[in-house]
């Protein structure tokens, strides 16, 4: 369930989890430089499942992560890993005893969950158990392998692993346990919203990869967030709660390290950085000098 959580966590949807497709060194990329005196702050818009052949990275960044003596990730990837986190993604994720996933649901999401089922060949059997949240989740997860894309190719996953093998300092933004509990937490009603927007997000996926990786390899963050916000359509308490006010909590911990690192690379979702109120935007709005790069 790790990868799960952490493909989902994020950048929130399906729709983000294919934007960062790398490709050949190109004029803009999803990246910004924040700049602050003589200290450099560099935003890089995450994909959390990526193709072994999305490698070698655009040269770019690879010199900023080469340059910076920090890291900054959305969590503790270790911690997201370790077996205590995963029982609890369990145990939160558990129906209480007697119950079922279908009768977490309305008869009609059930049967929209029962059709995505089928169409990735998973047995009923397997989600049998799970509140709506995880098994939003396990989805998001299926779909991306069915087309070839992996966790362990993830940017994130691919940087974390060579910060901890260079000893550079690793600093993340928010725990495990309250991005857990961004699901968790939720009302009944407000899982199966989240389930709901999954299940709208993976019958776009097919149709939309193609005008996602052109955007993604133009640098066109416009259309990016055209695309995010197509996602979010009708779902305006999930943008809030897992983008918009995680963006807010993290400024004052990212203009911290911007203030006292001379060189900093920040790998985050793609949809924390790009329209209003984005990472980004709440920098700029600071007064901090920003360019793409």
């Amino acid at each position: 369930m790790k990868k799960a959580l952490r493909c989902r966590l994020s950048v929130s949807l399906w729709l983000l989890l294919i934007l960062l497709l790398a490709g050949p060194a190109q004029a803009k990329n999803t990246l910004w430089q924040v700049s602050s005196g003589e200290h450099t702050l560099y935003l890089l818009g995450s994909l959390h499942a990526l193709k072994k052949d999305d490698y070698p990275l655009p040269p770019v960044m690879e010199e900023i992560y080469a340059a910076s003596s920090t890291v900054v990730f959305e969590t503790d990837m270790d911690e997201m890993d370790s077996p205590d986190m995963q029982q609890k993604i369990v145990t939160y994720g558990r129906v209480p005893a007697g119950q079922t996933l279908q009768q977490q649901l309305s008869p009609h999401t059930w049967q929209r969950l029962q059709h995505r089922m089928a169409m990735l060949k998973i047995p009923e059997e397997k989600f049998t158990q799970m509140k709506p949240w995880l098994c939003a989740l396990t989805l998001t997860v299926a779909d991306l392998e069915r087309l070839g894309f992996l966790a362990r190719y993830g940017l994130d996953e691919h940087f974390y692993t060579r910060a901890k093998q260079d000893k550079k300092e690793i600093i993340p933004l928010e725990s495990v346990d309250f991005q857990l509990s961004l699901f968790y937490s939720q009302s009944r009603r407000e899982q199966e919203e989240f389930l709901l927007q999954t299940l709208d997000d993976l019958q776009l996926a097919d149709s939309s990869s193609a005008e996602m990786k052109s955007a993604w390899e133009n640098g066109d963050g416009e259309k990016l967030y055209g695309l995010i916000a197509k996602s979010f359509a009708g779902y305006p308490h999930q943008y809030k709660r897992l983008v918009l006010q995680r963006n807010k909590n993290w400024l004052p911990i990212l203009e911290k390290i911007l203030q006292r690192q001379p060189v900093t690379l920040v790998v985050v979702g793609a949809g924390h950085l790009v329209g209003p109120d984005s990472v980004v935007d709440l920098l700029r709005r600071q007064g901090y000098s920003v360019a793409q790069r």
